[in-house]
C-alpha cells in the first residue's frame, strides 16, 4: 500500500480534496483575459445586423443555428468561471432590453484585452481599474449630450417603427421596415393608457408556410392548438380555465377491480360514467361553454362534453394559459371543480382555423380594445421563423425600454466614436498613471464600429479613417454605411440620424455600465478558488481503464 503524501502547509491543507486554486496573477487574472477574449472572438462574427450565425448542437442533439448573441451563449456550456461572469452579463442585457447584448461582450473584451497589454508594460491593476472606472463615469456623463431625437409619442405607430428598425432588423436584415412596424402596431394597440407596457401582453403566434412578408397582427389570442372534440365555433362565449388535467381524479398506484357477481359489474361501469357526466354538467350548469386545460382531457368527460355542446381545448403552455386569462378576464383554476360566475372569461367568439396547414384556435375579445394581441408570424423555413421571433421579442423587449425612456442616439458606431475621441481627449490631461487606462477605454470603444465594418465586408481600415475624419470635422452623428456607397471620400460613411440609424438611450447607457463593471471586476480578481465537480460514478465508456485518472496509466 503506497504511503500517504501530506499535503504542504498552508492554503492547500484547508481546502477540500479535489480543489483547485489559482494563486498569482499569471495563474488567474492572465487565465480570465484568455477566456473572455475567446468567448467574445466567438460572438465578435455575429456582432451587427450582417454578423454571421453560429450553429450550436446542444447535449441534447438539438440544433440551433442563429446569430443572435443571446441565443449562442445560452446555447453554449460554459465552465471558466471568468466566461461565466461576462456570459451572465450579457444575459442580463438580453433579458432587461433585448439589445446591446453583443455590444457588451465586445466592450468587456477589448478592456481586458488592452487592460493585459498595460500589465505587460507595468501599469499597476490598481491604476487600470481605477483609470476604467473614471473612463466609465465620463462616457456616460457625456451620453445624454448625444441624445438626437426623443419619442414624442409610443403610441404613433410611424415614430416607433423608427425607433425599433435597428434592433428588429439585427436578426432580421432585409425585413427589418416591416417587422418594426408589426411590433409598433401591437404594441400601439395593447398600451394601457396609464402604466408600463407589459411584455405578456403580445402573444406570438408561429405558422410555418409562406414568407415573412405574410405575417400579421390579430387581436385577442391566437393559439396554434385544435378543439378536442366536435365543437368547433362558440359565440358570446364563457371561458372556464383550468391549469390541471381535466379528469376524474386516479389513484397514482396500479389497482385491480375485484367482481363478485355480475351485479357488481354492473355497478361499477355506470358509476364511473355517472362521476364524469356529473363532472361536466357542473361546469355546464355554472355557464361555461368552454373549456380550456392545461393537462390531458378525459376521453370520457369529453364524450358528455361534447354531448352538452361545451367546447374543449388543450394548452400545454403554463405561458399561454396566463395570456388567455389577461385576455378574457378569466382566473386560472387549480382543480377541475365547477368556476364560479366571477373565474369564467369572456369573449365575442372562439373558431377554429387553419393558417397556412397549421390548426389554429382564435378567442376573438367581446370589446373594442383587447388587453392582449398576437403577432401571427409567417415563414418558409423553421430557421426563418426562429430568427422572425428573436427579432420580434428584442423589439418588444426596447419597446418597454423606451415607454420608460424615450430618448434615442444616434447608431452604426457613431456614439462609440464620439465618446472614443472625447475620451482620448481627455486622456493626455491627466498626470497620473490612469491617463493609460483612459486612452485604452478610447481604444476599445472603436473597436465596436470596427467589428461592424468587418463583419459587413467594408475595408476596416478606410471606412475607420473616413469616421475618424468626419468627427474631426465636428459631424457628432456620423455613422458606418454598412451596404457601401459610391468610390469616394464620403464611401462607408452617413449621417446615421438621417438614415434612420436610432439606437434607444438606455440600451447604450445600459451596455457600457455592465462592459465597464465587467472588466473591472475581472480584473480585480487575484485568486481562483475551484470546487471539485459534484456527481456520482464515471458512466462506463469503450476504454477500459475508464475508471483510472490519466496520470495513473503510465
Amino acid at each position: 500500500m503506497a504511503a500517504h503524501v501530506p499535503l504542504p502547509p498552508g492554503l492547500p491543507q484547508l481546502l477540500k480534496e479535489g480543489t483547485k486554486h489559482f494563486p498569482s496573477q499569471a495563474d488567474s487574472l492572465v487565465s480570465n483575459i484568455a477566456a473572455c477574449k475567446a468567448l467574445v472572438q466567438c460572438l465578435a462574427s455575429s456582432y451587427g445586423p450582417l454578423g454571421r450565425s453560429k450553429l450550436v448542437i446542444d447535449h441534447l442533439g438539438k440544433t440551433v443555428c442563429t446569430a443572435r448573441a443571446g441565443t449562442v451563449l445560452g446555447a453554449l456550456v460554459l465552465e471558466n468561471p471568468a466566461a461565466c461572469l461576462l456570459a451572465a452579463a450579457c444575459r442580463a442585457q438580453e433579458e432587461e432590453l433585448g439589445d446591446g447584448t453583443g455590444a457588451v461582450a465586445l466592450l468587456a473584451g477589448a478592456l481586458l484585452a488592452r487592460g493585459e497589454t498595460l500589465l505587460r508594460a507595468g501599469v499597476p491593476v490598481a491604476a487600470i481599474r481605477a483609470g476604467y472606472e473614471r473612463a466609465g463615469k465620463e462616457a456616460l456623463r457625456l451620453l445624454p449630450s448625444l441624445v438626437c431625437h426623443a419619442l414624442p409619442d409610443p403610441r404613433d405607430v410611424p415614430a416607433v417603427a423608427r425607433a425599433l428598425r435597428v434592433a428588429v432588423g439585427t436578426h432580421a436584415m432585409g425585413y427589418q421596415d416591416f417587422l418594426a412596424t408589426l411590433v409598433a402596431q401591437c404594441c400601439a394597440s395593447v398600451l394601457p393608457a396609464a402604466g408600463t407596457f407589459d411584455l405578456n401582453a403580445v402573444s406570438i403566434c408561429k405558422v410555418l408556410g409562406g414568407g415573412v412578408g405574410d405575417s400579421h397582427v390579430v387581436p385577442g389570442v391566437v393559439l396554434a392548438a385544435e378543439a378536442e372534440g366536435r365543437v368547433q365555433r362558440v359565440e358570446g362565449a364563457r371561458v372556464a380555465v383550468y391549469g390541471c388535467p381535466f379528469g376524474l381524479a386516479a389513484p397514482a398506484a396500479t389497482n385491480t377491480a375485484l367482481f363478485q357477481a355480475a351485479g357488481d359489474l354492473q355497478a361499477y361501469g355506470p358509476g364511473e360514467e355517472a362521476l364524469a357526466e356529473g363532472r361536466v354538467r357542473a361546469v355546464a350548469s355554472a355557464g361555461a361553454q368552454v373549456v380550456v386545460a392545461g393537462g390531458h382531457v378525459d376521453a370520457l368527460l369529453l364524450h358528455f362534453a361534447d354531448r352538452m355542446g361545451i367546447m374543449v381545448v388543450t394548452l400545454g403552455s403554463r405561458q399561454a394559459l396566463r395570456q388567455l386569462c389577461r385576455a378574457l378576464g378569466a382566473q386560472l383554476l387549480g382543480t377541475p371543480r365547477p368556476p364560479l360566475p366571477a373565474e369564467l372569461g369572456h369573449c365575442r367568439s372562439i373558431t377554429v382555423g387553419e393558417i397556412g396547414g397549421t390548426n389554429t384556435v382564435a378567442f376573438h375579445p367581446s370589446t373594442a380594445t383587447s388587453p392582449v394581441a398576437t403577432i401571427i408570424l409567417r415563414g418558409a423555413t423553421k430557421e426563418a421563423l426562429a430568427a422572425a421571433k428573436e427579432a420580434v421579442r428584442d423589439g418588444l423587449r426596447v419597446f418597454r425600454a423606451l415607454t420608460e425612456d424615450p430618448r434615442l442616439v444616434p447608431g452604426a458606431g457613431a456614439t462609440e466614436m464620439v465618446l472614443a475621441m472625447q475620451l482620448a481627449a481627455l486622456a493626455p490631461r491627466d498626470p497620473g498613471l490612469e491617463q493609460f487606462s483612459l486612452a485604452a477605454f478610447a481604444e476599445a470603444l472603436k473597436v465596436l464600429p470596427a467589428t461592424l465594418a468587418e463583419n459587413a465586408g467594408l475595408p476596416v481600415a478606410t471606412a475607420m479613417s473616413q469616421l475618424e475624419t468626419w468627427h474631426g470635422q465636428g459631424v457628432a452623428r456620423a455613422g458606418l454605411r454598412l451596404e457601401g456607397g459610391d468610390e469616394g471620400e464620403e464611401a462607408w460613411v452617413q449621417d446615421a440620424t438621417q438614415a434612420g440609424v436610432l439606437d434607444a438611450y438606455v440600451v447604450k447607457h445600459r451596455a457600457l455600465e455592465l462592459g465597464t463593471q465587467v472588466a473591472v471586476t475581472l480584473l480585480g480578481v487575484d485568486e481562483i478558488f475551484m470546487a471539485k465537480k459534484s456527481g456520482g460514478p464515471r458512466v462506463l465508456g469503450d476504454n477500459p481503464n475508464w475508471d483510472v485518472e490519466p496520470d495513473a496509466l503510465e
